[in-house]
């Protein structure tokens, strides 16, 4: 597959990400804010977010496999680690992803195992909501000096 159209799957996967993150932790927190039952619907929530955070990593850790701005961060790793820019993609980027999913997967875990629907709520809002901040401060905004668009384009 070319390299320009796994960047744009995984531009438009970033957005199948945070929405199903939001949607879990409204789910998560308003269980646990409102002493809701624990029902199978707020299960899948998790599951739904962390598969595909899960997904959005191994797309990732492909695009990072073929890039050419990795490759040459592989042969000149000093310099790219005194570049804000290019640090941020072969190591910063990368990094915060692989954590968040972690985080994520690891919420969906121990929420599942939790003895009471108020731990179950709480456990998956807990890791969800770090989980999504990771996301969300490693997404290379338009506005940051790194961005990219916000929906990228074939050619773009």
């Amino acid at each position: 597959m070319p390299y320009p159209l796994l960047l744009e799957a995984h531009s438009i996967l970033r957005w199948v990400v945070i929405l199903t993150g939001v949607w879990a932790l409204l789910r998560f927190w308003s269980g646990f804010l409102g002493q809701i039952e624990w029902t199978r619907a707020d299960r899948m929530s998790g599951l739904i977010f962390s598969s595909f955070l899960n997904l959005q990593v191994l797309l990732g850790l492909v695009l990072y496999a073929v890039s050419p701005m990795i490759k040459f961060a592989m042969t000149h790793f000093d310099t790219v680690m005194k570049d804000p820019v290019q640090r941020f993609f072969a190591v910063e980027h990368p990094t915060a992803m692989l954590a968040a999913a972690i985080i994520a997967q690891v919420g969906y875990s121990v929420s599942k195992r939790a003895g009471d629907d108020r731990s179950k709520f709480f456990r998956g809002a807990l890791f969800y909501t770090l989980a999504i901040l990771l996301v969300l401060a490693a997404i290379p905004w338009p506005f940051m000096k790194y961005g990219r668009p916000l929906f990228r384009v074939l050619g773009n």
